[in-house]
């Protein structure tokens, strides 16, 4: 029977991320960890191991800055944990800003992150790209395909 706590383990990987310190996150990750980030956003979609996350995280990084992330509680039951928090973003290419309470579920094993899904207003995330949930259905796919997103410009 598991004694000790994830909760610090997963502390530090928003410790990590405010820093910019991708490889601490992915260090922590099990090399078969399924990252599902739900939603209408250029970044969303599910992907499948260090270098699907390492992908993701990315993705974010490119497309919005993060003026405010905050952990507010840390849940823990087993090999479960649940992050509930608030973000706020700027989309760099337009400077729309969204923001949203967030809830992320880790699921561990064997003392790695072997799972993570992330759920926020994705809504509110898709619109500040200048997208709805349906436009980008219409653009080629179910959400979190990989296709290019919507820029409203015609010539991109």
């Amino acid at each position: 029977m598991r004694v000790m706590s994830y909760k610090p383990m997963i502390r530090a990987l928003y410790d990590a991320f405010a820093r910019g310190d991708i490889e601490t996150i992915l260090a922590a990750l099990a090399d078969d960890v399924v990252w599902d980030a739900p939603g209408g956003a250029p970044y969303s979609g599910r992907r499948f191991g260090r270098a699907g996350v390492r992908q993701y995280l990315a993705a974010v990084d490119r497309l919005v800055r993060i003026d405010e992330f905050d952990a507010d509680e840390v849940l823990e039951d087993g090999d479960y944990v649940v992050v509930l928090g608030r973000e706020r973003a700027t989309v760099k290419e337009s400077g729309q800003h969204f923001e949203t309470a967030f809830a992320h579920l880790y699921k561990l094993r064997g003392g790695k992150v072997a799972e993570v899904r992330l759920f926020s207003d994705t809504n509110a995330a898709a619109s500040a790209f200048g997208e709805s949930v349906a436009e980008r259905k219409a653009l080629g796919g179910p959400l979190g395909v990989t296709h290019e997103p919507f820029s409203g410009d015609p010539e991109k």
